[in-house]
């Protein structure tokens, strides 16, 4: 059996409509409106994430029109039965879910305080500073999806565009195209080793880069979602920029970054687990380069001048174990 790609978009123009103006529009209003929650486009259905956490997923129903609802009640078992059925054949309906927001929130709000989450809620939080907040519009990442898994082996934490901030750039001049960053987080350093930790991240980038028309389908599809999300206003830091539809495409070269928080820098794991990648990187045979994100004075904020390549970023180390 043929290889398909594409997991992500949404291709059915009534299923757009909806979430623009129909009946899904008061769930997309309600996102736009609080900070605290973050939609992400999928394969035909829509997640709305908080915390890190999956509050409610939207499906295209049957042929007969309408959505499927769903709010995952291992968050709190007892509102099975106070949720407003599984169909969405309305903005009435739609209006029923959200009134169940804020019970569907708490309910979520003790569940992660027994099952802790971190890198899920940080993964959010990457999404809100770098799209939404009100400074945003200054970064130069912006980040067109979290948890992307196309079920045949690419899986990364989040996926961005980089389009720098420069006036020239952003205006897309001599013909320039924005790139594709992978990238994958990691909170606190016990998610350093193991069978998450950065080798296998590094062993999972091998294989997928070495799948040369999986990388170029990747390519379109981040581009198709980025641009949805724009159009649905997800995007606010480029919500006054008319120069996203222009882009037909992206650089060749897709960057490969880490993104780690809450180091311990008493602790060698880090340094250790980039000794090992390094070993395997400076082999030369690699389709791809590490690089590792840096903060500007705390906070997620994305810069290009503090994205660190392997070599600048295993300097740093070492000074720092001195």
């Amino acid at each position: 059996m043929s290889e398909t790609y594409g997991q992500r978009g949404l291709v059915n123009k009534v299923f757009i409509q909806d979430l623009s103006q129909g009946m899904l529009a008061p769930l997309l209003e309600r996102v736009k409106a609080d900070t605290s929650l973050d939609l992400e486009i999928r394969k035909d259905y829509l997640n709305i994430y908080y915390r890190g956490g999956n509050l409610l997923k939207v499906s295209q129903g049957s042929k007969s029109g309408g959505y499927s609802a769903s709010f995952e009640t291992k968050y709190e078992p007892a509102l099975k039965d106070k949720l407003p059925g599984k169909g969405i054949l309305s903005k009435a309906d739609a209006g029923k879910w959200l009134a169940l927001f804020p019970e569907m929130k708490n309910a979520m709000d003790l569940w992660f305080g027994k099952h802790r989450k971190a890198e899920r809620a940080s993964q959010q939080m990457v999404v809100y500073e770098n799209n939404v907040a009100p400074w945003a519009g200054g970064n130069d990442y912006f980040i067109i999806d979290i948890e992307y898994d196309n079920h045949i082996g690419a899986r990364f934490d989040l996926v961005a565009l980089r389009w720098d901030s420069k006036a020239a750039v952003r205006k897309l001049s001599n013909k320039y195209r924005p790139s594709l960053a992978v990238i994958e987080m990691k909170t606190g350093d016990g998610a350093l080793n193991g069978t998450a930790g950065l080798d296998e991240h590094y062993q999972q980038w091998e294989k997928f880069f070495n799948k040369e028309k999986q990388v170029d389908s990747f390519k379109q599809e981040m581009l198709n979602v980025f641009k949805q999300k724009h159009k649905f206003g997800l995007i606010p830091a480029l919500a006054k920029n008319t120069n996203v539809d222009k882009i037909d495409g992206v650089a060749p070269t897709i960057e490969v970054i880490f993104l780690l928080a809450n180091h311990d820098p008493a602790s060698r794991k880090l340094k250790n687990a980039v000794d090992v990648i390094a070993k395997k990187q400076n082999s030369g045979s690699q389709k791809f380069k590490i690089s590792f994100a840096t903060a500007t004075f705390m906070g997620f904020g994305l810069y290009s001048q503090n994205i660190l390549s392997l070599e600048e970023f295993k300097a740093q180390l070492d000074r720092l174990d001195k």
